[in-house]
C-alpha cells in the first residue's frame, strides 16, 4: 500500500536561523524540497527509479504562504501529499505546522520529470499509477498566479547577480533555494527586521548555470515585490513576493 501521505518532523537550531532568529524562508523552501524527495522514495518514483529511464523530477513552480515562522530551538513538521497527476507533472502540496500540531503554512509545488539529456520533459504515461495516490486534502492557499516580466521602466530596484560554485546543485545548474536568495538579497537587514514574508511565489524558466552573470530586475508597490531574474535579457526565473510589516 502507497502511502498518500508523509510527514516529517523537524527541530530548528540556532545555526539555522536568519538574523531575525527565526526560520528563514528558504530553509523552508529546502525542507519542502526535502520531504517531496522523500515521499516520492517512499511511492517508487525516486531519483534511483527514475535514472533507470533517464528522466529526474525538477522543480517547476513553488509556492509558500506562512502567518509566523518557528523560532529557534522550536519543534515543527511537514506533511506532503500529490494533488493532481497527468503525463506532463505533478502536483504535491504541503502543511507546515509548529510543535503544538497547529498550522502555520502551506505550500503548494508542480514537478516536471524531464529526459537527463536532452532536458526536454518526459512523458509520465509509464507511471500512470501514480494517479492512485492522489489525495483529496485540501490545501487552502492559492493557486500559482501568472508571474509576469518587469519591464526595465518599471523596475524600483535593479541589482547584478554573478552565480558561482555554491549556488550549483547536484544536476549542475542553480540550486532552486539560490534564485530565492538572489530575490531577496535586494533588500537589507533592517528591512527584514520590519517585514516578514506572508506569501512567496516562483517559477523556475531556464536553467541557470556556473558563471552566469545575472540582472535582477524588480518592481516593488504596496508590500509587494514582482521579481524576475535575466541571463542574455531572458527572463530564466520569475517571483512575486508579499511582505508584511511586523509592527
Amino acid at each position: 500500500m502507497r502511502p498518500k501521505e508523509h510527514t516529517h518532523k523537524y527541530f530548528l537550531t540556532a545555526g539555522e536561523c536568519n538574523a531575525q532568529r527565526q526560520m528563514p524562508i528558504t530553509l523552508i523552501a529546502q525542507r519542502v524540497i526535502e520531504i517531496a524527495t522523500e515521499h516520492a522514495n517512499i511511492l517508487g518514483v525516486g531519483y534511483s527509479d527514475m535514472i533507470k529511464f533517464n528522466s529526474g523530477w525538477v522543480l517547476s513552480r513553488m509556492s509558500i504562504e506562512m502567518t509566523r515562522y518557528p523560532g529557534v530551538n522550536e519543534e515543527y513538521s511537514l506533511t506532503t501529499w500529490i494533488e493532481g497527476f497527468n503525463r506532463l507533472y505533478s502536483e504535491r502540496n504541503m502543511e507546515i505546522q509548529d510543535g503544538n500540531g497547529e498550522t502555520i503554512g502551506y505550500a503548494r509545488t508542480i514537478w516536471v520529470a524531464i529526459d537527463m539529456d536532452t532536458r526536454r520533459p518526459s512523458d509520465l504515461t509509464g507511471i500512470s499509477w501514480l494517479a492512485e495516490t492522489i489525495n483529496d486534502r485540501p490545501c487552502p492557499i492559492a493557486k500559482q498566479s501568472r508571474l509576469m516580466p518587469v519591464k526595465e521602466d518599471e523596475a524600483t530596484l535593479s541589482a547584478q547577480h554573478r552565480f558561482k560554485v555554491s549556488d550549483i546543485d547536484f544536476n549542475r545548474h542553480v540550486n532552486s533555494v539560490r534564485y530565492m536568495d538572489a530575490f531577496l538579497d535586494q533588500w537589507d537587514i533592517e528591512f527584514f527586521d520590519n517585514n516578514d514574508i506572508s506569501r512567496f511565489e516562483i517559477q523556475y524558466i531556464h536553467e541557470t548555470h556556473f558563471g552566469d552573470k545575472a540582472h535582477i530586475r524588480t518592481k516593488y508597490n504596496e508590500n509587494i515585490a514582482e521579481t524576475e531574474i535575466l541571463v542574455n535579457e531572458t527572463a530564466n526565473c520569475r517571483a512575486k513576493i508579499a511582505f508584511k510589516s511586523k509592527n
